[in-house]
């Protein structure tokens, strides 16, 4: 191996890794999202934006957290909140509370929408819905 390649390779090993399977997580945690909704307007548009980055503003309906592995918000209209394991996050959240959710929108139906990964986000960021 020449030292030119020996200093390239971490170039290439990061690249890849944004470009295969670390760019979604780059983008949930550094990415603006592609759009952003009130709870009521996502089934209706959001049809366009599936497998993008969005926020939602909702107010939540209830938690799930007794699964180790998987943590959920429900907002109002179906919409379902996958926390994965930032279980501490979801429980932060309080039924009837409005709060503002990141992450990729999964399904776009009327009473079933799935945004997932998600993550809280905060109140004081921009927000301009659709």
């Amino acid at each position: 191996m020449t030292m030119r390649t020996i200093y390239l390779l971490p170039f290439f090993l990061i690249l890849a890794c944004l470009v295969v399977g670390c760019g979604q997580a780059y983008q949930m945690d550094y990415g603006k999202p592609a759009a952003q909704f009130l709870q009521e307007d996502v089934a209706r548009k959001g049809k366009g934006w599936v497998g993008k980055k969005i926020t939602v503003k909702g107010t939540v309906t209830r938690i799930e957290g007794e699964d180790p592995e998987s943590a959920w918000i429900h907002l109002g209209k179906g919409i379902r909140c996958n926390f994965g394991k930032f279980k501490a996050m979801a429980e932060s959240a309080k039924v009837g509370e409005t709060v503002y959710v990141d992450g990729f929108l999964r399904r776009c139906g009327e009473g079933d929408v799935l945004i997932e990964p998600a993550m809280l986000r905060d109140s004081k960021a921009p927000f301009s819905p659709e």
